[in-house]
């Protein structure tokens, strides 16, 4: 689990639920589950798992969670992780589309379906906007998020590059027109951090601010 901070007073805004594969790379592990046609399967497990855990912790703030737009999800896994955190979650709760793998309308209706019948309020974020799949304007069309999370290619080095500067301005111009929230992520460096500071970013991510995790160490910190 790693933070996500809010801007305003450096809060904790939440954590996102990362997948560490290892020995593999994230990468690695999503296209040989591609090959075998198992994306369902490990999503289903983040889904529950994350929130199981995230429970456990006691952690504060809401909970990212990775979700994959080329699958659906069942009514009885939301109706499951819906039970797990029972009142605790609603609202809680902030599922992010990766770039991954090919938009489909059809699993995307099923799964945005399967959230709203949970009845877990869940929100829906766009996971590395501005490169891939994600980059622009007709990706936020089609998924309608509350919230986007640009990609660390584009916060790297941005309080020297005045092209990315650019690049974020427009972005927070037509996030802010669509009342939609803006997270950067990938901040690692004190300058990045203030550069940011500065401009119309709600929430921040990175290594700078928080690195990940497991949720048996936040555990131990606990007990301690």
């Amino acid at each position: 689990y790693q933070p996500i901070i809010n801007v305003k007073d450096d809060s904790i805004f939440g954590y996102e639920a990362l997948m560490r594969p290892m020995p593999f790379s994230p990468m690695e592990f999503i296209n040989e589950l591609t090959k075998r046609d198992k994306l369902q399967l490990v999503e289903e497990i983040t889904n529950y798992y994350g929130v199981k855990y995230f429970l456990e912790t006691g952690l504060e703030g809401k909970l990212f969670i990775n979700t994959f737009p080329s699958t659906c999800m069942r009514l009885e896994v939301s109706a499951a992780v819906a039970e797990l955190g029972g009142t605790t979650m609603i609202g809680r709760v902030v599922y992010e589309i990766l770039e991954y793998t090919t938009k489909n309308r059809f699993a995307y209706n099923i799964k945005r379906t399967a959230i709203n019948e949970s009845n877990v309020q869940a929100l829906i974020a766009i996971d590395d906007y501005g490169t891939g799949s994600n980059y622009d304007l007709e990706c936020i069309d089609f998924y309608k998020p509350d919230l986007v999370k640009i990609d660390r290619e584009i916060i790297s080095d941005i309080d020297r590059d005045t092209v990315k500067q650019e690049i974020l301005e427009q972005m927070c111009y037509d996030m802010q027109s669509r009342n939609i929230k803006l997270l950067a992520e990938g901040v690692e460096t004190q300058e990045e951090y203030n550069y940011l500071k500065m401009q119309p970013i709600d929430y921040m991510q990175g290594y700078f601010l928080g690195k990940p995790k497991l949720y048996t160490e936040y555990i131990k910190e606990e007990v301690k």
